[in-house]
C-alpha cells in the first residue's frame, strides 16, 4: 500500500515538473511586448495573398514582433481576421478593408470548446503540397457550431527570403455537448499532409490562455513556411 502511494506520489511529481517546464517554454510576445496589438476583419479576401503577407512579414522581422491569422467559420459562414501590430496593419488598412473587432474568443465558455494543437512530428517536414482540404469537413457543421483555426507567425530571414515560424491551434465550439463531441472526433482526425494533433501537456483553460493571448512558443511543433505555404494552411 505504501509503495502504491510513493509511486503515485512520484507520478504526480513528475506530471508537475513537466507541465513546469513546458509552460516555461511559452513566450506570450503580445501580452509581453509594449507595442499595441489588435484584432482586424478581413474584408478584400481577394487582396490578401502572399505577397502581402511577405510585406507584413518584413515588417514582423525588424521589431522581432508576431501575427495571427485566424479561419472563423459557424454554421456554413466564414471570415478571416488577423491580429498584429496596430501600426503595421493599418499600412494595409485601405487594400484589404481592415475592420477592427472586440475579441470574438472572449465569450467562449471553457465546457463548451475543445482545443489542441497541429503540428509536424520530430524528423518530419510539413509537406503541404499533397495536403487536402483542411475544411472539408466543416460541412457537417450545424448553423450554431463553430470552429476557430488559428496559425501564429513568428516572421524570420533565411538567406534573402522571409520565412514564418508557425504555430497552429483549433478549438471546436457548441453549445451542445454531443455535437462538440462528434466534430472534435472528425477534426482532430485529419491528416493534413504531415501536419497531425500535437499532444499538449495542458489543460483546456490552459490552452485557451495561450490561444487567446496569441503566444508563439519557443519550441513549438508548427513546420517553418514562406508565404505561399502559409496561404495554403489557410484556403483562402
Amino acid at each position: 500500500m505504501i509503495l502504491w502511494l510513493i509511486l503515485f506520489l512520484l507520478i504526480i511529481g513528475i506530471s508537475f515538473i513537466l507541465a513546469f517546464r513546458s509552460m516555461k517554454d511559452y513566450q506570450e510576445i503580445p501580452k509581453a511586448s509594449k507595442v499595441e496589438y489588435g484584432l482586424f476583419l478581413i474584408r478584400r479576401t481577394d487582396s490578401f495573398d502572399a505577397g502581402v503577407l511577405g510585406s507584413i512579414g518584413k515588417f514582423m522581422l525588424d521589431n522581432s514582433l508576431i501575427i495571427s491569422l485566424e479561419r472563423l467559420f459557424k454554421g456554413n459562414k466564414a471570415a478571416l481576421t488577423i491580429f498584429g501590430p496596430k501600426e503595421i496593419l493599418n499600412r494595409f488598412s485601405a487594400s484589404l478593408s481592415l475592420l477592427e473587432l472586440e475579441d470574438y474568443i472572449l465569450d467562449c465558455q471553457t465546457e463548451d470548446l475543445s482545443i489542441w494543437e497541429v503540428g509536424v512530428k520530430e524528423n518530419t517536414g510539413p509537406n503541404l503540397d499533397d495536403q487536402n482540404n483542411i475544411f472539408a469537413n466543416l460541412s457537417q457543421m450545424g448553423d450554431e457550431d463553430q470552429f476557430f483555426w488559428q496559425v501564429i507567425l513568428g516572421s524570420r530571414k533565411e538567406k534573402d527570403n522571409i520565412s514564418f515560424q508557425t504555430q497552429i491551434r483549433a478549438v471546436v465550439y457548441s453549445k451542445d455537448p454531443s455535437r462538440k463531441k462528434i466534430l472534435t472526433s472528425l477534426l482532430q482526425g485529419l491528416k493534413l499532409g504531415k501536419l497531425a494533433k500535437i499532444p499538449k501537456p495542458f489543460s483546456t483553460e490552459q490552452m485557451m490562455d495561450f490561444f487567446r493571448s496569441r503566444s508563439l512558443s519557443k519550441d513549438s511543433n508548427g513546420p517553418i513556411l514562406d508565404s505561399v505555404g502559409v496561404m495554403r494552411l489557410l484556403k483562402v
